[in-house]
């Protein structure tokens, strides 16, 4: 055998071993899940599947029976012939849902799969909601577990006219009819749902709410902003530490883990494009006068949280803010929000 067939040889032998290293310890590629009733909510499925179910992420469905027993599919038993299917549920914005696109998956060792949704988010964002999409998988494959990675691009920039995302939620001690009203309708640029001269809601004490046969999480308004400037007080926080700043100063003004982590997974793909933000919490009386809140019956303890940020290229000195730690009790309203300074 001359040399050159020898070398041929050894490189096909590189390149099988590169491959199958790769296909190992990276997973491969596969084709993007498909869509299916992408315009269902979460909301629009539960009311339709069994009350207080949740849908597993990673289960495998091996039949149509199997499937329709627990999601309303445009699923045949001819699809289910060569394959199986898992369900991927995706929380998103809303507002984007059109730009929402599965634009990869790969399947790993012991049929781990990591899918990957790419989208389009608004500055103000949407009260979130699931998005249900089926994965195709071998038949062969019984069991399999989906990690689902969200790779969003801000492409509205903020209005520093416009206070983003604030969320309203209620917990009560018992299940309570609660009246939301908002003290000036006329700000408002922004609901969901729908907010007319009020909100009504039954609220339940793990903070869900229902409103003509929907369920929420929380009550979204948005709304023309009144801060314009900056205080001479307030923090200047580095984008490296902006997560530790944000657990921290939450939690003192009365946030629960799960609240946190909402504001946090929407404010900090904002604040980190800049080096630096300076940041201040508003007042209650500042909020208060801005846009008063009226809520019936009268709640025992309420959080209201306005968070004023402003990108920096280098830090300032301002004079550091006190805040007044929170103690939840008894019927407890939670509002969550922020805005970008202009000056």
């Amino acid at each position: 055998m001359d040399k050159k067939k020898i070398k041929i040889i050894i490189g096909c032998i590189l390149l099988i071993g590169i491959i199958i290293t790769i296909i190992v310890f990276h997973g491969y590629e596969e084709t993007p899940p498909k869509p299916i009733n992408k315009n269902k909510s979460f909301t629009k499925v539960y009311d339709r599947s069994y009350e207080g179910r949740k849908f597993t992420s990673g289960r495998v469905y091996q039949s149509i029976e199997d499937f329709e027993e627990d999601f309303y599919a445009p699923l045949t038993s001819t699809d289910f012939r060569n394959h199986n299917y898992v369900l991927v549920v995706v929380r998103v914005d809303p507002c984007s849902e059109e730009n929402v696109t599965p634009t990869s998956y790969k399947r790993g060792e012991n049929n781990h799969y990591v899918v990957t949704f790419t989208y389009n988010s608004t500055c103000g964002i949407c009260s979130p909601e699931d998005i249900y999409y089926v994965l195709e998988v071998p038949n062969s494959v019984e069991e399999a577990t989906v990690e689902v990675q969200n790779k969003i691009n801000h492409k509205e920039a903020c209005d520093p006219n416009v206070a983003y995302k604030p969320m309203i939620y209620l917990y009560p001690e018992e299940e309570t009819e609660v009246e939301v009203v908002l003290g000036h309708k006329e700000f408002l640029t922004s609901t969901y749902p729908k907010y007319k001269d009020s909100w009504k809601v039954t609220a339940f004490p793990d903070g869900t709410l229902k409103e003509n046969n929907r369920t929420y999480y929380g009550l979204y308004w948005e709304g023309m902003n009144h801060q314009t400037t900056q205080k001479e007080e307030g923090f200047v926080v580095n984008k490296k530490e902006l997560i530790p700043f944000l657990e921290e100063k939450l939690e003192i003004l009365g946030l629960r883990e799960k609240e946190a982590n909402e504001f946090i997974v929407y404010w900090l793909p904002i604040l980190e494009e800049n080096e630096w933000n300076y940041i201040r919490f508003e007042t209650i009386e500042e909020i208060n006068q801005y846009m008063p809140l009226t809520i019936t019956p009268k709640p025992d303890t309420m959080i209201r949280i306005m968070m004023d940020s402003k990108p920096l290229k280098e830090p300032i000195q301002v004079q550091e803010q006190k805040l007044k730690p929170v103690e939840r009790k008894g019927f407890t309203v939670v509002e969550w929000g922020g805005s970008i300074l202009a000056k």
